[in-house]
């Protein structure tokens, strides 16, 4: 677990424009959580959203950050402006009783993820040594102050729910600490609300003892993304024997710690064999017919130093080099590969970065 001690970090306010310090012992409002980069996936109902009372962060909300009121009186928070790795926001007027806690939400996924390999975004969000930082006065007006906070440096390379928490008075990395304010909802979305939503198929959730079941491809259906169900196993069984559906499959990436997740129309994957100097894949098949194949390749093993966030890839099936389509989430790089039948062996190798110039 990571802990960052804040022995010579102390929790003070810096004052911008003139007149007294009205909190001088503590600021009135602090950062309490910062959630630097989060799966798309995270999501949690019944929590207070500082602008909205009642709300739910996710899944859009990529990245977030927890506010608490350390007075015992209610605050009328005003002129709120927050930055977090970069970007700033201004905010609505905020109200927060006696030691209470509110969300705000300050990255999400359109701003981040839109494109193959994130080439038609800004790519992650920014995750590396942030500083998050919030300014705001408390009313009345009567010679306001401005009062700021800031999180100390902060990185977070996992993209899991894993946040930052000040944890008497340690930022402390621990899975994420939310606080319900608010009756929690046991609505699930439906599958096709969460790809709405903006959800992998790889992450979708089911009720308790369902599966995904994904409807075979059409020619125009290029992501193998229509029409996912949550159906019991036996259900799915029988749907997959009647040629309507695509089950996901697992198979262990051997020497690593990772997991392939895929769906393939008109193969069976037998065996993944990892490139680790280069942290490519090779992947044998049985081919039937010409078949589409979804492959979701961990980050935590196809990424490096070397490979930046728009790195392409050489794809090749039978040594022949074939397209693909590209999609980037915070764990996986989402891979989309057609090829004909009678391939034998498929691979998914990085190019080096001098490749990618020019």
């Amino acid at each position: 677990m990571k802990t960052l001690h804040l022995a010579t970090i102390a929790i003070t306010t810096i004052v911008f424009c003139t007149g007294s310090i009205a909190y001088a012992e503590q600021p009135p409002v602090i950062i309490t959580q910062v959630e630097l980069w989060g799966p798309v996936s995270f999501y949690t109902d019944g929590v207070r959203l500082c602008e909205y009372g009642e709300g739910s962060l996710g899944p859009w909300a990529i990245g977030w950050m927890e506010l608490y009121n350390t007075k015992n009186e209610t605050l009328l928070i005003d002129d709120f402006t927050a930055a977090a790795g970069g970007g700033q926001g201004e905010y609505l007027p905020i109200t927060l009783g006696p030691h209470q806690y509110c969300y705000i939400q300050d990255t999400n996924r359109v701003s981040t993820r839109i494109g193959v390999g994130g080439s038609l975004g800004n790519g992650l969000p920014p995750h590396d040594n942030t500083t998050t930082t919030i300014w705001y006065s408390i009313q009345p007006f009567a010679g306001k102050v401005i009062q700021n906070y800031s999180t100390p440096k902060l990185s977070d390379d996992f993209g899991d729910t894993r946040t930052w928490q000040l944890v008497n008075g340690s930022w402390m990395f621990k899975e994420a600490s939310i606080k319900h304010d608010f009756p929690v909802k046991k609505t699930l979305l439906s599958p096709s609300r969460q790809i709405q939503w903006g959800i992998s198929i790889k992450d979708l959730k089911c009720a308790e003892g369902y599966v995904i079941v994904v409807k075979k491809s059409d020619p125009t259906n290029e992501y193998l993304q229509g029409n996912p169900a949550c159906v019991s196993p036996s259900s799915a069984s029988v749907l997959v024997m009647r040629g309507w559906g695509v089950p996901e499959q697992t198979m262990m990436i051997p020497s690593t710690n990772s997991t392939l997740a895929y769906y393939v129309e008109g193969s069976k994957l037998d065996q993944v064999v990892p490139d680790l100097a280069s942290h490519g894949l090779i992947l044998d098949l049985k081919t039937t017919s010409n078949s589409k194949m979804m492959v979701f390749l961990p980050r935590s093993f196809v990424d490096s130093p070397q490979i930046g966030d728009y790195a392409s890839f050489n794809v090749t099936a039978d040594g022949k080099k074939i397209d693909y389509r590209e999609h980037l989430t915070p764990t996986d790089r989402m891979f989309l590969l057609s090829f004909p039948n009678g391939t034998k062996t498929i691979t998914i190798i990085p190019k080096p970065n001098t490749e990618n110039q020019g």
